[in-house]
């Protein structure tokens, strides 16, 4: 899909979807505690097809299709070969298979992706968490299944940290135990997953390309007061509402649900952020607050921030700190890539021009999100990438009042 977004000031209310990573957990657990789940309307290609592939546990030889979804492969390579289905072969696209898994588990090359030879085993497990978080949370909800107690010993420190409390907390609530030791974890063998509500909560990484736009919009217009951007967060459980403020002016979000939830998220920082951006921000316990962090401090005049710890953000969707400078400069920005950080200079304005999503829905949202400030327009390439995680965004932004035209669908 190729858009061209025009410069356009949002107004109103828009409501955030559920949270990305909560689900995907929550799917896997409630599956194994005999649960099932409906989905939530229209959701992110990434659920659908963890949902997909958890309805293949019972089919004999199944192909499991993980699409882009790392968190897809990752959890479910070790939760099939814990039950004994090494019959499976694990397929998704060129960039997934590329992914690493730093874990050894026996995997086997098939022409259409990687074929599992052996089932999991109980015992210690010795890894490294530096490039990505998500085989180990795969290895925490599959080996409470096997007879035998296991450890998971961690080599360096883990990326991504709070996503692997996340996964701690979700066990929790279905009444399995892991518990935390030095080096990592330790998890006895032969429990059972038990039946619990639904774990709901905001996906903060998807709203935080909302509270940037929000944040900017009023810092370059303060005296706004009844065409303010809202972020409405869905309700979960006990209702509440959080009130920011820019100096005197009106609230510019709305929170509602559970606070414990919320904690977990690490990205729920991007507030703090906001409020008073650091000139260093080291990116490594929030990896998907790079890109809209990257708008925001493109567009504080002046002042330079430093973006450390993006290392493993290489191998993402995309090469993420590389799509990042490129979108960014190609706008107008003062970005210089390094290989382990990215150092933005703020500009008072940026230009527009013709950008590419690199195939990541993050760099689409983020360059779209750009397009609404730019003095421009922009032309996007790969639009379509924002279904993996957030499929009403371009739908969303028009009802907000974002101009754009389909060029190519």
């Amino acid at each position: 899909m190729i858009l061209r977004l025009h410069p356009s000031r949002l107004c109103g209310s828009v409501t955030v979807p559920p949270s990305k990573s909560l689900l995907h957990r929550e799917l896997i657990c409630r599956r194994l505690a005999g649960q099932t789940t409906s989905l939530p309307p229209r959701p992110a290609d990434d659920i659908r097809y963890t949902a997909a592939a958890l309805r293949l546990l019972d089919t004999p030889s199944p192909t499991v299709c993980c699409g882009d979804s790392g968190s897809t492969l990752r959890f479910l390579l070790p939760l099939f070969m814990a039950l004994g289905r090494t019959d499976a072969v694990f397929t998704g696209s060129p960039r997934l298979l590329q992914r690493p898994i730093p874990a050894e588990l026996g995997l086997r090359a098939a022409p259409s992706g990687l074929a599992l030879t052996q089932p999991l085993r109980s015992g210690t497990w010795t890894l490294s968490a530096a490039a990505t978080s998500q085989v180990v949370s795969g290895l925490l909800m599959a080996l409470p299944l096997l007879p035998g107690s296991s450890d998971i010993m961690l080599t360096d420190k883990p990326v991504s940290r709070p996503y692997l409390d996340m996964t701690c907390h979700v066990l929790r609530h279905h009444g399995v135990t892991v518990t935390g030791t030095d080096g990592g974890w330790h998890i006895d063998g032969g429990q059972t997953y038990r039946p619990a509500p639904l774990l709901t909560a905001p996906d903060w990484s998807a709203a935080a390309f909302w509270l940037v736009l929000s944040h900017v919009q009023q810092q370059r217009d303060p005296a706004a007061k009844g065409d303010l951007l809202r972020v409405a967060f869905p309700d979960t459980e006990k209702p509440e509402i959080d009130r920011k403020k820019i100096g005197n002016k009106s609230e510019i979000f709305e929170i509602h649900g559970n606070k414990l939830l919320r904690n977990l998220h690490g990205d729920s920082i991007i507030l703090s952020y906001l409020d008073d951006l650091p000139p260093c921000v080291d990116m490594t316990d929030t990896p998907d607050l790079l890109m809209p962090l990257a708008l925001y401090a493109a567009l504080q005049p002046g002042r330079t921030t430093r973006f450390t710890g993006c290392g493993f953000l290489r191998g993402k969707e995309s090469d993420r700190p590389a799509a990042v400078a490129h979108v960014l400069h190609a706008l107008g920005a003062q970005v210089l890539e390094e290989p382990e950080s990215l150092v933005i200079t703020g500009v008072s304005g940026l230009h527009g021009g013709c950008v590419d999503s690199f195939g990541d829905h993050r760099i689409a949202m983020m360059a779209g999100c750009a397009a609404m400030l730019c003095d421009g327009s922009v032309t996007l390439t790969g639009g379509e990438q924002v279904s993996k995680s957030y499929p009403d965004f371009w739908k969303d932004m028009e009802a907000l009042g974002g101009r754009m035209e389909v060029l190519e669908p």
